[in-house]
């Protein structure tokens, strides 16, 4: 499933062979996407595959594969979604608060 932009495409989590975890295929390229999953407890582990550069997401056995893709999911969405402001406009927050 593909993101609108562009930014991040999620595979369907598929039991992983020779484990007894599920996992899917992530594939973007902006690596505070990729910390943000990784520090998710629903995530195993994570490897990248050197072929085609995506990276595998084992998804731990303690949660149910569905529900984990659907957080992972929409963690990605939130993190895509994030407003980065200036740092003017942070400090001119701060004065107002």
């Amino acid at each position: 499933m593909n993101m609108p932009d562009g930014r991040f495409e999620m595979g369907t989590p598929q039991a992983m062979r020779g484990s007894q975890h599920y996992g899917f295929w992530l594939t973007t390229a902006e690596r505070k996407l990729l910390v943000r999953v990784r520090s998710m407890n629903c995530v195993a582990e994570m490897k990248r595959s050197r072929q085609t550069g995506k990276v595998l997401v084992a998804i731990n056995e303690s949660h149910d594969p569905d529900e984990a893709w659907h957080w992972i999911r929409a963690e990605l969405e939130d993190a895509v979604n994030e407003v980065q402001l200036d740092s003017i406009w942070e400090d001119a927050i701060k004065w107002l608060l």
